[in-house]
């Protein structure tokens, strides 16, 4: 059975009053990782750069509201996992209500109990990395540990469906590993798998953010899509990508386009993805993948669709 470390574990506090957070943090603070922000808007942008196990969120604040900020992080399925204990001070059934339908999993009444809130977030916090450990067997491939096409199925559509909302560039970009059959017949499948893992590792370390979601896609290739980023911008990370992969200077004699593993690329930028649709798009970048093993390998073949039809 998996072991938790929670002292590892990120607890972000929202509260917009200063004393409800030190209190907080008084409590809490000796065993996990605690920080907080003053307000909802705040609060979503600490979010994006460290993202919490657990929040503990005030229900009634200025501007945004603890209910409007937990709707929108259920409605980003990047975050919709993240477990939301508010704390109130209210009375009416009403209320309560309201805070579960917004997302809520638990609530803590002011005045705060310390013993209450201690065990309450420690058992959300259990409960969580139960949820975790199973996702990551059921979405994670058993050799490489990125994303597998199962998850890429269920999550890019969903991926894609909120860059459509924002309707700003998004790419898909398929990776293939030049002359991998011939690299497993030289050196045999363990060695294979031993590449395999170097390079989806390689290329993971470099798009591991929100606005990228990478996944096995099957055999020796591998998948990426990208939303809000410039022609350029795209461009550039899949060089960077390819020349990484290269200077892992894993030797392969039997490649025909260098003395190491390399990979080909096959790309779609669309500055309109509102109108169009991702499995077209995974379609037309496979034929410029295509296009890229058919010119040698070891290259780029990146298409800008201006009109999806």
């Amino acid at each position: 059975m998996e072991r938790f470390n929670f002292e590892m574990a990120d607890v972000l506090v929202v509260d917009d009053q200063a004393s409800n957070i030190q209190l907080i943090y008084q409590v809490l603070h000796s065993d996990y990782n605690i920080y907080m922000a003053r307000s909802g808007a705040e609060a979503l942008e600490l979010i994006k750069t460290q993202r919490p196990d657990i929040i503990l969120l005030d229900v009634y604040m200025p501007e945004l509201s603890g209910l409007e900020l937990c709707r929108m992080l259920k409605g980003n399925p990047i975050y919709c996992d993240i477990p939301i204990i508010f704390i109130t001070s209210f009375t009416e059934p009403e209320q309560e209500v309201e805070c579960w339908e917004a997302g809520g999993v638990d609530f803590v009444q002011k005045p705060i109990n310390q013993l209450t809130l201690s065990k309450r977030v420690k058992a959300h916090l259990t409960l969580k990395f139960q949820a975790d450990v199973l996702k990551r067997l059921v979405n994670l491939d058993g050799l490489t540990g990125i994303y597998n096409r199962r998850y890429f199925d269920e999550q890019g559509a969903i991926f894609f469906s909120n860059s459509q909302q924002t309707n700003v560039g998004f790419s898909v970009v398929m990776f293939d590993i030049d002359y991998f059959k011939d690299f497993n017949d030289r050196y045999g499948h363990l060695v294979g798998d031993d590449c395999l893992k170097k390079v989806s590792f390689c290329i993971n370390r470099l798009v591991n953010d929100d606005h990228k979601l990478f996944a096995r896609y099957g055999g020796e290739e591998f998948i990426l899509l990208i939303s809000e980023a410039s022609l350029l911008d795209v461009k550039s990370l899949i060089e960077s990508i390819c020349n990484a992969v290269a200077a892992l200077k894993i030797p392969h004699e039997s490649s025909k386009c260098s003395a190491y593993v390399t990979v080909s690329a096959g790309a779609v930028y669309c500055d309109n993805p509102e109108i169009a649709r991702l499995n077209d798009l995974v379609e037309q970048s496979d034929v410029q993948l295509y296009r890229a093993k058919d010119a040698g390998r070891n290259q780029v073949f990146l298409k800008e669709i201006l009109n999806p039809f």
